[in-house]
């Protein structure tokens, strides 16, 4: 079985990587020395960047109290997190907070700004949100291969190049395991 663990300060951070988990969801304020050990690892880690950010910039409904608390935690964290990018940490697409934090149309917003705060080019951010993610929970899909469920959506753009393309705007056919859901094929 997997072991993920949810931890955002450095202590829980190094408690997980003690106990050698498969991944870390958030790693918010994760350390150099951590960063190294995960990277050595190859351990995977979801950031969920803009759940933070959401709280910080009063998007969700928190007190003026936590917004400044996350304000001055989300300038720490993509410190941290630029660096632990740097230091060849692994980090995939994920969250924990689907339909709360975390609406429609968001993860491909999460998707850009890890090439933002984490330095990805676009291609690796892609990677990250899809084969990546999938590989580390040890699914295999994430890839259009024989044999795989063909779960892809069609977009407007080239955001391998130019990730700013991966917006829901740009959606133009979803296709869930090889029949056509929503929009048109071209």
């Amino acid at each position: 079985m997997l072991v993920a663990s949810h931890a955002h300060s450095e202590e829980g951070i190094r408690v997980a990587v003690e106990e050698r988990v498969d991944s870390i969801e958030h790693g918010t304020l994760l350390s150099g020395d951590l960063a190294e050990v995960l990277a050595a690892r190859r351990t995977p880690v979801a950031p969920t960047l803009l759940i933070n950010e959401a709280i910080a910039e009063g998007r969700v409904p928190v007190t003026a109290e936590s917004m400044a608390k996350a304000a001055e935690l989300v300038a720490t964290r993509n410190v941290l997190l630029a660096e632990a990018a740097r230091l060849g940490v692994r980090f995939v697409l994920g969250t924990d907070a689907n339909g709360h934090h975390v609406q429609f149309g968001d993860q491909l917003a999460e998707v850009v700004h890890m090439t933002e705060i984490l330095g990805m080019s676009a291609s690796e951010a892609l990677r990250a949100a899809t084969s990546d993610a999938a590989d580390s929970i040890g699914v295999p899909v994430g890839r259009i291969e024989p044999g795989l469920g063909a779960d892809f959506i069609v977009l407007r753009g080239r955001p391998w190049e130019q990730i700013t393309d991966l917006a829901v705007a740009n959606i133009v056919a979803v296709v869930s395991r090889g029949r056509l859901v929503a929009g048109e094929l071209p």
